[in-house]
């Protein structure tokens, strides 16, 4: 990741025990401050929408939960692909999944706009590698 590029994470899941460890461990990896949690999707769309012109010039991770109660992680991304594309170019967007439901797994692998799907909560080691994205 270039040095002096802001990168924000933005970490969607419902799961407070996963929100705590999953920040815990980006603290201590020193990846970023820069952390903003939401318990629901629709939290995070608006949080997305209202600061997009600020969030634009940065790195944005999204790590976001596949089964939410709500709008899961595929509505959120249906959300998020409605975004505008100059927005959608600062984001590299990742799911968690604490599921076993090889269906929903299988599923978002097969999103483009998705790198990768985790397993959460994530290990130290997986902060370490998943975020030297250039």
């Amino acid at each position: 990741m270039r040095e002096d590029l802001q990168l924000n994470v933005l970490l969607v899941d419902d799961n407070d025990i996963d929100v705590v460890v999953n920040t815990k461990l980006l603290r201590l990896a020193n990846l970023t401050e820069h952390i903003s949690a939401f318990s629901d999707g629709e939290s995070a769309v608006q949080y997305m929408v209202d600061n997009m012109n600020d969030l634009k010039g940065h790195l944005n991770v999204l790590l976001l939960d596949i089964q939410m109660p709500g709008a899961d992680g595929f509505k959120v991304l249906s959300d998020y692909q409605n975004l505008p594309d100059d927005f959608k170019s600062s984001c590299k967007v990742f799911m968690l999944s604490s599921s076993i439901d090889r269906n929903d797994i299988e599923r978002a692998e097969n999103i483009p706009d998705i790198i990768k799907v985790l397993k959460s909560p994530l290990m130290y080691t997986c902060y370490v590698v998943l975020f030297k994205i250039d």
